[in-house]
């Protein structure tokens, strides 16, 4: 008898919290699919935040690798009256001419080496001449 009374009483309280549980679920479920929401709105836009900088730095980089060339270049092209290699290109030109010099074309060499600077001085003239005057 009192397995019976106690069967009975555990299966009630077993169902009336289960009964309570489904609708504390019932009511929640609102409120927690808003919570996902908004969440996973945050986890977008922090998403979104992230690949921005990625963005804005790859850009920073490229701007400042530019700009390094650039003044690498221009200082490349000085000269101060030294045989011992004034510019960046200078000693590996200056191999080139020797090496062909065994075949006797250093001539044609020395002749290549003024067009190819001539035509990077003529380049940069012409990419800083493009630059327009702001006012």
């Amino acid at each position: 008898m009192f397995k019976r009374l106690f069967n009975f009483f555990s299966s009630l309280l077993g169902d009336l919290f289960q009964a309570l549980f489904n609708l504390l679920k019932t009511l929640f479920r609102p409120l927690f699919v808003l919570v996902a929401m908004v969440l996973y709105l945050v986890y977008k836009v922090a998403m979104l935040a992230w690949l921005l900088i990625q963005v804005f730095w790859s850009i920073a980089k490229i701007v400042v690798a530019f700009v390094k060339g650039i003044f690498i270049t221009l200082a490349g092209f000085t000269y101060s009256g030294q045989t011992d290699g004034a510019g960046t290109w200078q000693p590996i030109l200056k191999n080139v001419a020797l090496g062909l010099n065994y075949f006797q074309l250093d001539k044609v060499a020395y002749v290549l080496l003024f067009l190819i600077w001539f035509g990077v001085a003529w380049g940069v003239i012409r990419i800083i001449g493009s630059f327009q005057m702001a006012e």
